[in-house]
C-alpha cells in the first residue's frame, strides 16, 4: 500500500471533481461563467478529466474513430491523425481520403495550403532537416509500410483473448520518431475500437509520462525530479483507480464523462493536471495557458493564505 500524504490526495481528487463539475455547467448546463470559485480553474486551463471530452478527441471521435471503429483502416487513421492531431488537418485528410489510402506527396502538397499544419500542444518529433510535415508524413510512410503487420497482431491477440493495452504500446512506441507518449495517445484512441475495446488491462495498466511521475511524487512526498522508469508507477496508479472508482469518485462524475467511465487513462491524465494545479497553488510556477478575461482576480496566494482550502 502506498503512503499517500493525506492533504494531497485530496488536492488530487479535488481537482477532479471541480474541473468536471466545471465541464458540466458549462458544456452540458450552458451556465455563464464564473462556473467554480476557485480562482486557479477561473485564471488558467486545464485539460478535461475525461480526454474523450476534449474538443480535438470530441471531432476525431466523431468523423474519423466512430466511422472506422469496426475496420482495420482505424489502426492507420488515427496514427496519421494523431501525429497531426490538428481538426484543420484532419479535414483535409479526409477531403482527400489520406486516412485510409495514404500518399505522402500528396499528403505534403494539400497540408501546406493551411496556414497551419501541426498541433502546438505537444512536441511532434521527426527526422532532422525536415520540415514538420515532411517529417510525420515520412514517419507516417514508415508506418504505413507495415500496417498490415500490426494490423494481424492486434487481431489475433483479440482473437486468443489476449488484447493488451499494454502490449500495443510496446509495439508501437518503437516506431521511428512515434515514442512512448505518441503511441500512448495512438493506444486511448484504439481503446475505443475493435482492435483494444476488449483489452484485459483497461483499468490495469496507463503509460506514465512526466507529468504523471511529478503528480505521484507530490502525492507520496517524493523530490518531484524522481522519474526512475523501473519504480512501480503502474501500481500506484492503480491504487489511485481504486480509491477513485470505490471511495472517492462514485455517482455522476466516475460515470460521467463521453467515455462512460473513470479508467486508468483519466487517472494518469489527471496527475499531470494535478502537479500543474500543485505548481500554481504552491507558488511554484504557473502553466502557459491563462484566461485573458480574468485578469483582475485577486492573486492566488492570497485567496488560499497557504492552506487547502478549496481542497476539502
Amino acid at each position: 500500500m502506498t503512503n499517500f500524504i493525506p492533504e494531497e490526495l485530496d488536492r488530487y481528487f479535488y481537482w477532479i471533481h471541480e474541473r468536471e463539475h466545471i465541464r458540466i455547467l458549462k458544456e452540458e448546463r450552458g451556465d455563464d461563467p464564473p462556473w467554480t470559485e476557485d480562482p486557479i480553474l477561473q485564471e488558467f486551463k486545464f485539460c478535461q478529466v475525461f480526454r474523450e471530452d476534449d474538443r480535438t478527441t470530441r471531432w476525431f471521435r466523431t468523423h474519423i474513430r466512430e466511422p472506422l471503429r469496426n475496420d482495420p483502416k482505424v489502426l492507420m487513421a488515427t496514427v496519421i491523425f494523431r501525429w497531426f492531431n490538428l481538426i484543420e488537418t484532419g479535414r483535409t485528410l479526409l477531403e482527400h481520403k489520406l486516412l485510409v489510402d495514404w500518399n505522402r506527396e500528396k499528403a505534403i502538397q494539400e497540408i501546406t495550403k493551411q496556414p497551419k499544419w501541426i498541433t502546438g500542444s505537444y512536441i511532434i518529433k521527426t527526422p532532422n532537416r525536415m520540415d514538420k510535415v515532411t517529417g510525420v508524413a515520412e514517419c507516417v510512410s514508415h508506418m504505413w509500410r507495415d500496417k498490415d503487420f500490426i494490423i494481424d497482431t492486434l487481431e489475433y491477440a483479440l482473437e486468443t483473448g489476449n488484447s493488451s493495452l499494454k502490449d500495443t504500446w510496446i509495439l508501437l512506441k518503437d516506431y521511428p520518431y512515434m515514442g512512448p507518449f505518441m503511441a500512448y495517445e495512438v493506444v486511448t484512441d484504439l481503446r475505443h475500437t475493435y482492435l483494444l475495446e476488449k483489452a484485459h488491462d483497461i483499468t490495469k495498466w496507463a503509460n506514465a509520462g512526466p507529468g504523471a511521475m511529478r503528480g505521484l511524487n507530490r502525492l507520496t512526498g517524493r523530490d518531484l525530479k524522481f522519474c526512475k522508469r523501473s519504480h512501480p508507477w503502474n501500481e500506484e496508479m492503480q491504487e489511485l483507480w481504486e480509491l477513485a472508482t470505490t471511495e472517492r469518485l462514485l455517482g455522476s462524475i466516475f460515470g460521467g464523462g463521453s467515455s462512460g467511465g473513470f479508467e486508468m487513462r483519466e487517472v494518469e491524465g489527471g496527475l499531470c493536471e494535478f502537479d500543474k494545479y500543485s505548481r500554481i497553488f504552491k507558488g511554484q510556477g504557473r502553466t502557459r495557458g491563462v484566461f485573458k478575461h480574468n485578469k483582475e482576480l485577486p492573486l492566488v496566494e492570497d485567496l488560499y493564505n497557504g492552506e487547502s482550502k478549496w481542497a476539502q
